[in-house]
């Protein structure tokens, strides 16, 4: 017995002297990379396990050796071994916290270091435009692009370069919070007048912001609860009503709370947003001098009610209380200064899906129920927006031909006391070509007869042609820009004033839009488009045809 249990121990002492030694030379001057140093460390913490182990092996020998008298000495030796052992055991303690990675290289290893994501994008895309100049006005970083009519009826040459950067950092706290910091510089080279410091910048509070920053509060109170608090992005559906407005330079984003609901079944979720905080004013007619706007919507959306689609009921309250200047007057519908808000209630249903067998058909329908106030007069209005396509996956280049319908209702009579022109809310008009890749066209008076091909020649290309025949439902009521202003700027007439022309066809516009992915976190977008004006804008403005297109690099890093 004593020579096993004089093995067993001098076995043990000889592994925990060999990992002491071993780490204390690691961590010298010339020591081994971190990852070295940590295996290291766990063998260290592995040897001093296995000899609590052996001393507990030795006790229970000794317990063994107590009932025999003859034994006495073996007793005596193995306790002196014992307390050998005990004494390195404690010096491996005493070094083991001057060994961890995290102390020699800060808390780049630390464990809530590993839970943040960071990343970024730069974004870079010259434009050139010929005809009407609406594209730039949304750019909110290049001069110009806006004014009276007589600026924008007429034929416009000009070229641009809008470069967007993002950085952003995305921590998961812990299982019930996460917290995420975006921050945006939107630009347009040479916009600022000079390339030493800053001087004469067009928008300078527009250049460098935070462009999201929230904090989700997740698994509230145990249930499938997310709550967000702060600046967000939020997009619903084909951001046809509600949108980040992504293709813009500067983008929109929301300052307010969001509650989301998420299960396999259902998706739900509300949200208020301050969309401007003008403070108290003298200048409100209403005599409360309150001039904010605001937001306040809710979402339900059912997964597997329709087989194979994703239903989707929407409410959205548009609450504009300047009634000064609101969308009434910039329509045309109300004098400026005239005493009532613009409070609009919106009621939307989406459907979205595939034919339930033949995944090759796919399909979106969405329409939307308007009323309220839109100032002095009611609001009564409605929009549908119907496509479908199908895609050929067993010929070449898997080519997808669609087809679409949008509609959106005109007034007939702006003079009078009901507003029927639909109300284009929050939206990326620009998302997927809704209205044309060009932006001249919003979700309001008018009828869009849309047909498309894509084909994908290889998995790093995309290329996409489309075709718009506009009309409007209304020629008394005007054609609206994407950013839902007249095209022409004011009415003719004055508020309330109707437009002459008795012809309803508005334009025709072409797309070419080709993608190609360089690498893996490199893209390449690059579009031409044409827009062809019909009678009425050749009644009302002038007949000028409009070119534009853009080259577009995107770095995601």
């Amino acid at each position: 017995m004593k020579k096993a249990l004089w093995k067993t121990c001098m076995g043990g002492f000889a592994t925990a002297v060999f990992c002491v030694a071993t780490c204390t030379q690691s961590f010298g001057a010339d020591g081994k990379s971190i990852e070295d140093m940590e295996k290291e460390l766990n063998a260290l913490k592995a040897s001093v396990s296995s000899l609590t182990e052996q001393i507990e092996s030795v006790k229970q020998e000794k317990l063994t050796a107590d009932a025999s008298s003859d034994a006495k000495e073996d007793v005596e030796a193995l306790r002196n071994e014992v307390n050998t052992l005990k004494e390195e055991m404690k010096t491996a303690a005493q070094a083991e916290p001057t060994l961890k990675a995290e102390d020699i290289t800060g808390n780049v290893y630390s464990e809530f270091a590993k839970r943040v994501k960071l990343g970024g994008q730069i974004r870079t895309r010259a434009e050139y435009a010929n005809g009407f100049y609406q594209v730039p006005t949304s750019n909110a970083t290049l001069p110009g692009g806006s004014g009276p009519a007589t600026t924008r009826n007429r034929s416009v040459d000009d070229d641009y370069i809008l470069n967007q950067t993002r950085l952003w950092a995305d921590a998961d706290v812990n299982e019930h919070l996460r917290v995420f910091i975006q921050l945006q510089d939107a630009r347009t080279f040479g916009a600022e007048g000079t390339t030493v410091g800053f001087a004469h910048a067009y928008d300078e509070n527009t250049i460098l912001d935070i462009h999201q920053g929230y904090f989700d509060l997740k698994k509230l109170f145990d249930l499938p609860l997310t709550v967000r608090v702060g600046r967000q992005e939020i997009i619903w559906g084909d951001h046809r009503v509600i949108g980040n407005f992504v293709w813009s330079n500067v983008g929109r984003t929301f300052d307010g709370g969001r509650f989301m609901w998420d299960t396999d079944a259902i998706h739900a979720e509300a949200f208020a947003a301050k969309v401007d905080e003008d403070g108290w004013t003298t200048a409100e007619t209403d005599n409360d001098g309150n001039s904010d706007e605001n937001i306040y919507a809710a979402q339900l959306g059912f997964k597997k009610l329709i087989p194979g689609a994703l239903l989707e009921l929407m409410y959205i309250q548009k609450n504009d209380q300047d009634s000064v200047a609101n969308s009434a007057t910039a329509t045309g519908f109300d004098p400026v200064g005239a005493s009532d808000d613009v409070v609009i209630h919106d009621f939307g249903i989406r459907i979205d899906g595939k034919v339930p067998g033949l995944d090759a058909i796919d399909y979106t329908v969405e329409s939307h129920f308007q009323g309220g106030e839109y100032g002095t007069q009611d609001q009564e209005a409605w929009a549908i927006a119907a496509r479908a396509g199908y895609t050929f996956k067993e010929l070449p280049w898997t080519p997808r031909v669609g087809v679409e319908y949008d509609y959106a209702s005109g007034d007939d009579d702006p003079s009078d006391n009901d507003h029927k022109t639909f109300d284009n809310l929050y939206p990326t008009n620009h998302w997927q070509g809704n209205y044309g890749f060009i932006d001249l066209i919003s979700w309001q008076n008018i009828h869009d007869f849309r047909g498309n091909i894509k084909v994908v020649p290889t998995n790093k290309l995309t290329v996409q042609v489309d075709y718009h025949y506009f009309l409007l439902d209304e020629e008394e009521d005007g054609w609206y820009f994407a950013n839902g202003l007249l095209a022409t700027g004011t009415r003719p007439g004055g508020v309330g004033g109707s437009y002459a022309s008795n012809d309803d066809n508005l334009a025709q516009e072409i797309d070419l839009t080709v993608s190609y992915d360089l690498y893996k976190n490199v893209k390449i977008l690059a579009g031409y488009s044409f827009f062809r004006p019909e009678d009425w804008i050749e009644d009302e403005i002038d007949d000028i045809d409009t070119h534009w297109g853009y080259l577009q690099t995107t770095v995601t890093f």
